[in-house]
């Protein structure tokens, strides 16, 4: 039965024959397979289609940032208007109540009248 430090020994050179072996295995894979070398020739995408690129991602920045200056815009003028509606209906509404305290003041003398015979 090994000691602990021959065990440790033959792990260690395990080790190495494992880690060349690996070695080896992938060097063949890569001489087999030259599509997978760093040094493989890279396909280039033509010029015009990568101005087509450039022009079409300005285009789509403008639009987008066109909508969110549309949007803000719309929305504070949005707020305006129902500042001023709601100073409008606050108007009417006083109106309304002047109006109809007026009728009931009426409405209150004519059965008063009434009551009292017509005099």
């Amino acid at each position: 039965m090994p000691s602990q430090g021959d065990a440790a020994q033959i792990r260690a050179i395990a080790e190495q024959v494992a880690e060349g072996a690996a070695e080896v295995a992938i060097s063949r894979f890569v001489s087999q397979h030259p599509e997978l070398r760093q040094n493989s020739v890279v396909a280039e995408i033509p010029a015009p289609l990568k101005w087509a690129a450039i022009i079409t991602s300005a285009v789509i920045t403008m639009a987008a940032s066109g909508g969110v200056v549309w949007l803000v815009s719309s929305v504070s003028e949005m707020s305006v208007t129902l500042a001023r509606m709601d100073e409008r209906m606050g108007g009417y509404i006083a109106s309304q109540e002047d109006r109809m305290s007026e009728l009931e003041r009426r409405t209150a003398a004519l059965e008063s009248y009434h009551r009292a015979g017509g005099r």
